[in-house]
């Protein structure tokens, strides 16, 4: 292995511009190569970047190019991506979900854990600064017990330009594959992973996409906390107004988009990649533009037995009898988080941190809440895998509160 953690990108479209920019900023990264199956996405990489570009993933696996890779192909690929990677001996690092079924899953994990390479599940807005802080608070017990999550968001997701591929189900695809997992792990991380049961409603409720655009879903952990977790995608409102104009990745209202759509500006189904890639919402400009300290997927309130906690635009808000504190966290690192716990993992010899038994988990809700839906009925989880904690004494815990 080269001096520097050597880098290629699977997938060189939306999602790699919220990556490519970070990993030759982290200290002992280097970005050496990207793959896609679009020509003109890998003239413009090279152009770019100046790196090896390949017309296909397995090309740049078998190029001696990469030490690790970052999949951000469609979520129908990962598994096979990944298992691939794999038998290279190549890290991977694989966006959410982890796959499109829990066969999948269990597959990529062998294959990880049989050629002794690190599975990172990417993509997850647990890595947030303010979520790890909350969990901190909730695992010391300084607060009691958590006894109940309330997680919302709405904005316009089923009203940005879509691929068939994003708009259907069938391959991971809909509002509970592409978004059900950013939610599903805040929630199960805050309340400590081990998620009991599921009943949930999901909608398609735009006429012009039949995929799930809305979810609604009652989770019930083993430690007895109750959580529910909301979801709106149809445009018409945007979640970030009632966060103080911040929104996900610390974008900043009335600046981006705010979600809102005039009568007949609203898209009538799924789009051509001409269109889609013609008409970028993010790019890599705007993934490295100074944005608000902390990141909001929409709002999340925890309630303990001695107190309720929530974020701030700085960090936490903790309401307790003595009023209300405001604990400051670290800026949001973006898409760095994950090269950073790949690289830990990589250093220290062990699974990082969220490992593919998370991302197994994660998905194993998402199904469930489809399942559930359909048959309108509770459902009943057996795949689930505890939070990793970091260790406060509450005494310590106590004295973080007063600061």
């Amino acid at each position: 292995m080269s001096k520097n953690l050597r880098i290629g990108v699977a997938g060189l479209g939306a999602a790699s511009t919220q990556i490519l920019p970070h990993i030759d900023r982290v200290p002992g990264m280097a970005l050496t190569a990207g793959a896609d199956t679009r020509p003109d996405a890998v003239a413009e990489f090279k152009k770019k970047y100046n790196r090896a570009a390949f017309n296909s993933v397995e090309e740049m696996y078998a190029s001696r190019e990469i030490d690790a890779v970052w999949i951000a192909t469609p979520n129908v690929s990962h598994a096979d991506h990944t298992i691939k990677a794999a038998e290279k001996g190549i890290h991977v690092i694989v966006e959410k979900p982890t796959a499109v079924t829990l066969a999948e899953v269990d597959q990529m994990i062998a294959a990880c854990d049989r050629n002794k390479v690190k599975l990172v599940q990417g993509h997850s807005k647990v890595y947030g600064p303010a979520i790890q802080k909350i969990r901190e608070i909730v695992a010391s017990g300084r607060l009691g017990k958590v006894i109940q999550i309330n997680s919302w968001n709405s904005n316009d997701w089923l009203q940005r330009p879509r691929l068939a591929s994003e708009v259907d189900t069938s391959v991971g695809g809909g509002i509970v594959f592409r978004q059900g997992p950013h939610m599903i792990d805040i929630i199960r991380y805050i309340g400590g992973g081990m998620v009991k049961s599921v009943r949930a409603v999901t909608g398609r409720n735009d006429k012009n996409f039949n995929t799930e655009g809305d979810f609604t879903a009652f989770l019930e952990f083993d430690n007895g906390c109750a959580a529910t977790g909301v979801f709106n995608g149809y445009g018409f409102f945007d979640a970030a107004e009632l966060t103080w104009g911040i929104g996900e990745g610390g974008k900043r209202l009335p600046e981006e988009n705010t979600g809102q759509h005039a009568p007949g500006e609203r898209l009538k189904g799924a789009v051509d990649m001409e269109y889609k890639y013609a008409n970028p919402r993010t790019t890599e400009e705007r993934a490295t533009r100074e944005r608000s300290s902390q990141s909001f997927f929409g709002i999340t309130v925890i309630g303990c037995e001695h107190g309720i906690i929530r974020q701030s635009p700085n960090g936490l808000f903790v309401y307790t009898d003595n009023g209300r504190e405001e604990i400051p966290c670290p800026k949001d690192e973006g898409r760095a988080a994950e090269l950073k716990s790949l690289q830990a993992a990589i250093d220290e010899n062990r699974a990082p941190f969220l490992d593919g038994r998370w991302g197994k988990a994660t998905v194993e809700v998402c199904l469930a809440m489809l399942e559930s839906s359909k048959q309108r009925r509770e459902i009943t989880l057996s795949h689930q895998v505890p939070s990793v904690d970091v260790k406060v004494p509450a005494v310590a815990a106590k004295e973080m509160l007063k600061a």
